[in-house]
Parts: structure tokens; sequence; C-alpha cells
């Protein structure tokens, strides 16, 4: 592994009990979420003919899936400000030693902390969009396998226009994070012309960033609001189809949807961190000490 991906390395290698516990507790947790419209679908279904077992089923469900997510964020924030604080004492002691500017330390400890929060948030997060995408394409090829063939080809478009942000997306993060590092010392010694030109164009930078996804997400939209009109009338019109099957199948294909609008969002987090790790790669040498004692 390069060096520059070496405190990543370390992080994960040095926590990775820790890690893996709360990983798949958020991966049982999504999967459990994954049986909420079948089971909404299944109570429907009951209560209109006047039984109440699916309605048992429903409520087992949420009560389990709301101490599971409780718990497990209880847990999150206990093992992730963990790994920060040994994180950032770790790479900024190192980089304090290699003579880095204070300006740039103080920027590194922010940066840092996204760091953290990708693995916190924006990992299961991934978790989440993977199953859904997966588990909602199953669960809607067990209802029919033309709405799963409509998923799949809206699917394409919107993968593509996610690639074409991509390269774009690294360049702006990487001139974010560039003038981050250098805030504080503009901050300390710049003029007012300076500051106001650094702010400006931090702020054409975000713009830009947002105005990428934004853009991207609308296409998305359309995207998806064409097969959802064919999602509603074919599943509407089948015969003998009931209120609450309409429901699950709805409810399933509008979380493969929402897998897919995560996803400029979620590039937009990996392209950031991908670019911090290479700033705090500097002081990989000095991490694992720190990491694990």
């Amino acid at each position: 592994m390069p060096s520059s991906y070496s405190p990543l390395a370390v992080l994960l290698k040095s926590n990775r009990r820790a890690l893996g516990l709360t990983y798949a507790l958020s991966l049982v947790e999504q999967l459990l979420a994954l049986l909420v419209p079948w089971a909404v679908g299944i109570a429907i279904n009951g209560l209109l003919g006047h039984e109440y077992n699916g309605l048992f089923i429903f409520v087992t469900l949420w009560l389990s899936l709301a101490l599971l997510t409780a718990g497990r964020k209880m847990y999150d924030t206990r093992v992730f400000m963990r790994i920060y604080a040994a994180l950032v004492t770790g790479v900024i002691g190192r980089q304090r030693e290699d003579g880095t500017q204070s300006g740039k330390l103080v920027a590194r400890s922010g940066l840092i902390r996204e760091v953290v929060d990708f693995f916190e948030r924006d990992i299961p997060d991934i978790f989440a969009m993977v199953i859904a995408f997966i588990g909602s394409l199953v669960m809607l090829f067990l209802f029919d396998w033309r709405i799963d063939l409509v998923a799949l080809v809206m699917m394409v478009p919107v993968l593509a226009m996610n690639g074409l942000m991509w390269r774009p997306i690294n360049r702006l993060n990487h001139s974010i994070n560039n003038n981050i590092e250098h805030q504080a010392r503009v901050i300390r010694y710049g003029s007012l012309t300076q500051l106001a030109k650094h702010f400006r164009f931090l702020r054409f930078l975000r713009v830009k960033t947002s105005d990428i996804e934004a853009r991207t997400w609308v296409m998305i939209e359309l995207c998806v609001l064409l097969a959802s009109i064919y999602v509603l009338i074919y599943t509407a019109t089948r015969p003998d189809i009931q209120a609450g099957t309409i429901f699950s199948v709805v409810t399933y294909f509008w979380n493969f949807q929402e897998s897919l609008d995560r996803l400029p969002i979620l590039m937009q987090s990996v392209s950031r961190v991908k670019d911090i790790l290479h700033r705090i790669g500097e002081s990989s040498a000095g991490l694992e000490e720190s990491l694990t004692s």
C-alpha cells in the first residue's frame, strides 16, 4: 500500500476489532431496515382482512431496529472519538517535529476529523447504499422480474453521470484542501484584500462543487421519475394485487433509487477523504506507535 495511505491501514489494523463490531452492527441494522417495507405490506394486507399477525411482525421488527440503532450509535461515538484522539495526536506530533507550519497543523487537525467522520458516517452509508441497492433488486425480483429490469435500465445513465463528475470533483477537493491549509496563515498575516480574495476563491470552489452535485442529482431524478411512472402504472394495473403489495413494491423501488441518489454525495466524501489521506500521509511513519499505545 502506498505510504500516503498507510495512516488508513494503521487505523484499520489497530482498531480492527472495534471497527469490525460497529460495522457488523451497522450491517445488521441495514438488513433489518430492508425488511421494513415487506413488514408494512404484510401488516396492511392483514389489517384489511381483520388479521393482526402482520401488525405484530411489523411492530417487533420496528422496535428491534430502533433498539439496535440506538445501541450502535452510542458505541460508534466512543470508538471513533478514541480513534480521532489517537490519530490527530500521532499526525500532528510527527508533523510538528518535521517542522510543518503551525497554520497547516491547525487545518490538518480539522481535516483529520473529516477522515474519522468518513469512517463513522460514510462507511455505514455505503453499507446502507449497497444493501438497499442489492436487497431492493432481490425483493423486486420476487414480486416481478419486469420491475427489476426497469431498475437495471435506469441504473445505466445514473452510473454514467456519476462517473463523469468524479474527475472534476477530485480537482475541486484538492484545491479546497490547499486553501484550507493556507487559511490560518492568510488570517494571521494577510491584508484585508488578501483575506477577501482567499474567502471569495474558497466560496467559488465550494459553489462549483455544489453545482456539480446538484446538476448530477437533477439528471438522476429525471431518470428516476420516468422509471417510477412506469412502475406505478404497471403495479397498480396488475390483476388481483393487494394494497399492501403495491406499497411494498413501490417502496422497494424508491429505496433502490434512493441508493442511487446517494452516489453523488458519497463520491464527494470519498474524493475529499482521498485527498486528505495523501496530506496526512506525510507523517505515516509515526502513526502506528500513537494509535496502538
